[in-house]
């Protein structure tokens, strides 16, 4: 987050990771063959995150930002 150009970049994120949390398994999963992983992939207008659901929650594992 830290690395994003601007506060409107991280409301934007975040927006994006409370989309997320939501309803994790409307995104994609994208995880490699074999993996126990469970890994899903959210997009929003200018940025993406990568992240694995947990009981109500999610763990970021990436950001992108494209804006």
């Amino acid at each position: 987050m830290a690395q994003l150009p601007d506060d409107r970049a991280r409301r934007e994120v975040m927006a994006l990771v409370e989309v997320a949390r939501i309803d994790p398994r409307a995104w994609p999963d994208v995880r490699d063959p074999g993996s126990v992983e469970e890994i899903r992939e959210a997009f929003g207008r200018r940025c993406w995150i990568q992240f694995m659901p947990h009981a109500g929650a999610i763990e970021v594992r990436d950001i992108g930002w494209a804006g």
